[in-house]
């Protein structure tokens, strides 16, 4: 695979990773691709996550100055929603809300817009939970992935190390059958075995530092959007919670 003069010129890493054998070669290789695998996950899931909280923010501010109520950007049919998580729980929630108005209220509010629209305490504990559903899911989805990445990122050292002891067990072996304790000849093996730990902590302190950040960033969104969540509960409920049980149960 390699010229004879490549490798006599190779030094450093590269030469460690030449006198390799098959298996620390073949971990160092996978370490390499854990990298490239989680980097390119994370720079992806960064970029998403600056995207959705500029949409985001961008609904939370008409959300709060919307003069209808909590429901009148749902109404508005001029008012574009994109593809934000918090856009999500807001239409899911609304969805739930319209369906559960009683008939006699929607039939009477044809007759007279000034009608006020109001849900009994158990219709109002069903649009919570709606919106209780739609948020957990919201949340599920920015965190997919990150479990695998997190494993990654902590089992590139591991596997430097399982690859470490099998290079230095395959050394001694050898200086072993040789029945020479020159450290000319062992030096090479422990090298070559030493290099896959190298290569591990290359991958996985700069891959963790970046995880932490954009883990920091999942989890401050988070927070934003359980409290829009209940930001919107509470408006509902002032808006449209009857003060006592009716009958439209």
């Amino acid at each position: 695979m390699f010229s004879p003069d490549f490798i006599a010129a190779a030094t450093g890493p590269v030469k460690a990773f030449l006198d390799s054998d098959f298996c620390g070669q073949l971990i160092v290789l996978i370490q390499i691709g854990m990298s490239i695998y989680s980097w390119s996950v994370m720079l992806r899931r960064n970029l998403f996550m600056k995207d959705i909280q500029r949409r985001s923010d961008r609904f939370a501010d008409d959300f709060v100055k919307a003069p209808e109520g909590p429901i009148g950007l749902y109404c508005d049919r001029n008012y574009t929603f994109t593809d934000s998580p918090m856009e999500s729980v807001y239409t899911k929630t609304c969805d739930r809300l319209i369906h559960l108005i009683p008939q006699n209220q929607l039939k009477a509010l044809h007759l007279d817009s000034s009608m006020p629209l109001t849900l009994s305490a158990k219709r109002m504990a069903l649009v919570t939970a709606t919106a209780s559903h739609a948020l957990e899911e919201e949340i599920n989805q920015l965190n997919k992935g990150m479990t695998a990445l997190s494993v990654i990122t902590s089992s590139a050292p591991l596997l430097g190390l399982f690859g470490t002891v099998w290079g230095v067990m395959l050394a001694f072996q050898a200086m072993a059958a040789s029945g020479s304790a020159d450290i000319a000849e062992l030096a090479p093996g422990i090298s070559s075995a030493l290099l896959t730990t190298v290569v591990g902590l290359v991958v996985a302190i700069p891959s963790t530092i970046a995880y932490s950040v954009l883990q920091s960033k999942i989890d401050k969104y988070t927070t934003d959007l359980e409290g829009f969540s209940d930001e919107l509960i509470g408006k509902l409920s002032l808006f449209y919670q009857s003060e006592k049980e009716t009958s439209a149960c």
